[in-house]
């Protein structure tokens, strides 16, 4: 990944478990924070993972303690410098095959790209975006913007009577964009070094008079440093 992101797609959709899994996304409650400040529907929740391991001992994957989202206002120009508090994943969503098989898959990516092998903050993000009648809905308010990660790996679930949603990854203080895409395919992927590019998702808008919905598992890595 020398240019700072990458473009594929993960076949564990295809798994017999996948039906189960994406019905997690039917189980999000509404995120109250964005209703507040933009006409976005939006639904949401937030779980907490820390990867240990080295070179000489497997990778162990187990579940941090609950808490608050929190981004700086000089990385998030909306919601940053704020303290937001979203519903924990459940238990159920956890022990997912399918869920464990996409954290681990993507922290697998993460780890051959920093050769150093450290301990990792994986913080998953279940998001549904609603769209209806005339309204448009946006994925991300905030714009062309990082997010104030190491990484962020972002997976399509389910997207349906939806038009709009192009993905655009741009180089930081690029003019034009590296990549723009429009992700249609279930575990359609985009990971990017958050620390060398920006993103953004266009709004979403209904195609045929009824409601669009966009599922997404966004990822972000971050490095744990020593005794931390």
């Amino acid at each position: 990944m020398e240019k700072g992101w990458s473009h594929g797609r993960l076949p564990i959709s295809e798994n017999v478990e996948w039906e189960e899994f994406a019905k997690f996304w039917d189980d999000l409650p509404r995120d109250e924070y964005v209703q507040k400040s933009h006409g976005t529907t939006r639904h949401r929740r937030i779980g907490h993972l820390l990867a240990r391991g080295g070179q000489d001992a497997g990778v162990t994957l187990e579940r941090a303690p609950h808490g608050a989202f929190f981004q700086s206002s000089e990385i998030n120009s909306v919601y940053g410098g704020q303290k937001r508090t979203f519903p924990p994943i459940t238990d159920a969503a956890y022990d997912n095959l399918v869920f464990r098989a996409a954290v681990e898959s993507d922290l697998h990516v993460v780890r051959r790209l920093e050769g150093d092998r450290p301990t990792w903050l994986v913080t998953v993000h279940m998001i549904r975006i609603l769209a209806s009648g005339d309204a448009a809905s946006a994925p991300a308010p905030e714009g062309r913007h990082t997010d104030g990660h190491d990484y962020v790996i972002m997976h399509l679930i389910n997207r349906r009577h939806c038009l709009g949603g192009l993905s655009r990854v741009y180089r930081k203080g690029g003019d034009r964009p590296a990549l723009e895409h429009t992700l249609l395919e279930p575990m359609e992927t985009l990971i990017v070094d958050d620390r060398t590019m920006e993103h953004e998702v266009s709004p979403i808008r209904p195609a045929d008079g009824g409601v669009a919905v966009r599922d997404m598992m966004i990822i972000d890595f971050d490095r744990v440093t020593p005794g931390g």
